[in-house]
């Protein structure tokens, strides 16, 4: 054979799909090249056909077939064996190799395709390097014209052929949308580590600052990412790389604190959110003076409530907690205190208050109502607009413990209009500020979680000191299954509405990623029945997804259940690795959201094997079946060999670890 790369030629062309009749002498699947041993015929293999003028077309065998054919060229009049098999392949091409200064590139488009009878050979090792370990350019920035802009990132190596790797953008990995979806036990975990710290590791010398935020609802991650503290985890906590964190009830936004307290819309909703305005006091001088106003209006209605009991013996004893909760503010309380001279020189505020009663009762209205006003304006202090619902602000907890400061947001004349109403609403406040399963969001004045502000949270992370580490893992798996798509969506806005607050011109640097595991447990679709809580995550997720790519802050989505995310998100990915997937669903759902030349591919997606994946995607110039270089620590996600532990095991089941770590 005077070509030895040369195992057939093309003998039909329907569309991007072509059929190869190989020669009679091609019966092995390797064949022995002047570039040594190489893969020549099996599923999955390289076949390259030559177009001329430095241009050839490459394409991948995805059937193999064998058919029995009449062979007219016998020449022995006496034989029966008319009949010989003709063996075809059939070949997905895949996009064009232009050979230009003796380097070869890789281009997707195909302008030209190949004819009848033309030669299909082997691919060459200068065109599968060019196709596997030369992956695009992506996201070059303006102005810049050195060639350092991306990096080649190696990810694996083509199943079956382990002489070769499997490189992609970084850029475009990292920039974009990246979903990474296979059963359990198919690797998952492992791929997301391996990118992380193959990404990171490539980033040697460069400034410590976070560029991860991983969503750990599993506390697998632990192992891959060392953390820097290590504590002892208990239930209802978050941990952010290994130290008891916080996630400020303040940061709950409108629409966010109606959800968390299930305020109806008509009645509940309007006056929820005019409190959660007024109760967002600013900076710390502004929160002081706001809590000053917040404690007088509360002792004047403690005072007003005693002055309707048969015995108002205590009414009078509100009155010095009024005019010193007011002492720094302009508000004049002369006429107020003088209600009281003689009943406090008689007897000291130990007898009850009899003679004055109505005077006290229009005098305290009228205070109350000069306080509503001064807490509405922000006394003055906060600037204008800077304080709304919607924005992370400090409330004290001593706020948040008085639901009577609901009434705050009610003119006076409306106060008993829609009283009925809130009385379930400030129910639902008490019972969830007593419920332990949200201590996440409320211990933001304990010593250990201390947040006494926004900017105090971001630096947790070391974000705006550049002190790292570069991957943050948010280990959430001790929250609650009702708590968890809270955490989740507040998460993800702060770090959308984060972004979206950089100068126009800033918000492609520092970007960063974040890794959304296990995400059918809070970015389902959009059902009938959704709660609450699952739709804040889910609108969280779904604006990032379409949003996130311009302002920085891209999202990797791995899952189980692909048909299980919302397809907002998904239909947002650029790129995919897909590990082995069994469910008819899924792989149907997948399916439809993929390219077509990766389809034919995804019928092997059944019969992966662990680490094994198949990726395709913008940043990858080919659909492949990769497997996955190993990452270095792995996750704490190994798959338990039941027959070695159950005979070698010695100890018993640590179940006292179990009952204290469960607080029980």
């Amino acid at each position: 054979m005077d070509n030895p790369r040369l195992v057939g030629h093309i003998v039909a062309v329907q569309g991007f799909r072509v059929k190869v009749e190989l020669l009679p002498e091609t019966r092995s699947a390797m064949r022995a090249t002047l570039d040594g041993v190489q893969t020549a015929i099996a599923i999955n293999a390289y076949l390259t056909f030559s177009l001329g003028a430095g241009e050839t077309v490459i394409g991948i065998i995805t059937d193999l077939e064998a058919r029995e054919s009449f062979d007219p060229t016998s020449g022995d009049d006496l034989s029966l064996e008319l009949m010989k098999p003709r063996r075809v392949a059939s070949v997905q091409l895949l996009g064009t190799i232009e050979h230009a200064d003796d380097e070869p590139s890789f281009s997707p488009g195909i302008s030209v395709l190949p004819t009848l009878d033309t030669p299909a050979e082997i691919g060459s090792p200068d065109i599968l390097r060019a196709v596997f370990e030369i992956p695009p350019r992506r996201n070059k920035p303006e102005d810049y014209d050195e060639k350092d802009f991306d990096c080649d990132l190696k990810i694996g190596f083509p199943t079956g052929q382990a002489r070769n790797v499997v490189r992609a953008s970084y850029n475009d990995l990292f920039s974009r949308p990246l979903a990474i979806v296979g059963n359990t036990g198919s690797g998952k975990s492992f791929s997301v580590s391996s990118l992380i710290q193959k990404a990171m590791k490539a980033l040697d010398g460069a400034t410590q600052e976070p560029h991860v935020f991983i969503l750990d609802i599993n506390g697998e991650y632990a192992k891959a990412f060392p953390p820097t503290e290590t504590a002892t985890r208990l239930p209802d906590r978050i941990y952010l790389n290994g130290k008891e964190f916080s996630i400020p009830l303040w940061f709950l936004n409108a629409e966010e604190i109606c959800a968390w307290l299930s305020a109806s819309e008509q009645t509940q909703e309007p006056v929820l959110k005019d409190w959660w305005a007024i109760a967002k006091g600013g900076n710390a001088t502004v929160a002081a003076s706001m809590g000053s106003l917040q404690n007088a209006m509360s002792a004047l209605d403690q005072l007003l409530s005693e002055l309707t009991k048969i015995k108002k013996k205590a009414a009078g004893s509100h009155c010095d907690a009024v005019t010193g909760h007011l002492a720094g503010t302009d508000i004049d309380t002369t006429a107020f205190e003088a209600l009281f001279t003689a009943h406090r020189t008689a007897n000291d505020y130990n007898t009850e208050v009899m003679n004055n009663q109505a005077a006290i009762a229009t005098t305290a209205e009228k205070l109350k109502d000069e306080i509503r006003a001064k807490i509405a304006a922000g006394s003055g202090i906060a600037e204008a607009g800077a304080r709304t619902a919607d924005s992370p602000l400090l409330i004290a907890r001593s706020t948040l413990t008085d639901p009577s400061l609901i009434n705050r947001a009610v003119s006076k004349e409306d106060t008993f209009r829609v009283d009925a109403h809130l009385t379930t609403l400030k129910l639902r406040l008490k019972t969830r500020l007593d419920d332990k399963r949200w201590r996440a969001f409320l211990n933001y004045e304990e010593a250990e979680t201390k947040i006494e502000n926004l900017s105090s949270w971001f630096a947790g992370f070391g974000l705006g000191a550049a002190s790292g580490p570069k991957v943050s893992v948010l280990d959430l798996s001790m929250l609650s299954n009702e708590v968890l798509p809270y955490a989740c969506a507040v998460i993800g806005r702060i770090l959308l509405e984060a972004r979206e607050r950089l100068p126009a011109a800033s918000r492609y640097k520092h970007p960063w990623v974040l890794v959304l595991e296990e995400a059918h447990n809070y970015a389902r679709p959009a059902r009938s029945d959704e709660d609450r809580g699952h739709r804040l995550a889910r609108l969280a997720y779904e604006r990032i997804a379409k949003e996130g790519r311009k302002f920085g802050l891209s999202l990797i989505i791995a899952s189980q259940r692909p048909s299980e995310i919302s397809q907002t998100i998904i239909s947002q990915c650029a790129n995919f690795i897909s590990h082995r997937l069994q469910n008819p669903d899924d792989i149907d759902h997948f399916r439809r959201i993929i390219p077509m030349q990766a389809r034919r591919l995804l019928d092997q997606v059944t019969i992966l094997s662990s680490g094994e994946a198949i990726v395709f995607g913008s940043a990858f110039h080919i659909p492949t079946r990769v497997q996955f270089d190993r990452p270095e620590p792995g996750p704490y996600s190994q798959t338990a060999a039941p027959y070695h532990e159950w005979s070698k095991e010695k100890d018993p089941f640590p179940l006292a670890q179990v009952i204290a770590a469960w607080g029980a």
